[in-house]
């Protein structure tokens, strides 16, 4: 699966908890992820430190918070694709979709799944063949 199929698959899967999805898939969104966030975060942080050491006063707080209001929008619209594609990595290493609920655990549950993102593709199993390119 390649980088921009990979993001248009997880859009299009957004409410998808059934199937298998391959690790390509999950690790390429998590860089589209990382692309989209981190621009935000740092000129927003930018834009703060402005708005306080060079005197740019509200226009750069107003354009501070635009731009965490932005960041936490696209987090609130990933979350549940997020999820329903770590459900069908888990069910691609051979594991219950419920162990996704793991990641409610603070600092060590996020460990645990992303450990379990790394492991490889179990073969056929009771979630079906390898992944086809429709479920994905």
């Amino acid at each position: 699966m390649g980088f921009l199929e990979a993001y248009k698959s997880f859009w299009k899967n957004y409410v998808n908890f059934s199937g298998r999805a391959p690790g390509s898939a999950y690790w390429y969104v998590v860089v589209w992820n990382l692309m989209i966030i981190v621009p935000l975060r740092v000129m927003a942080a930018i834009f703060g430190a402005s708005s306080m050491t060079d005197g740019v006063g509200f226009a750069g707080i107003v354009v501070m918070f635009f731009l965490v209001g932005l960041r936490w929008l696209y987090w609130l619209a990933t979350i549940v694709p997020l999820t329903s594609l770590i459900v069908r990595r888990l069910h691609d290493t051979g594991k219950s979709g419920y162990l996704a609920f793991l990641a409610l655990i603070p600092v060590v549950g996020s460990i645990i799944i992303i450990i379990f993102m790394c492991f490889e593709s179990d073969g056929p199993n009771q979630y079906g063949d390898v992944y086809h390119k429709s479920e994905v």
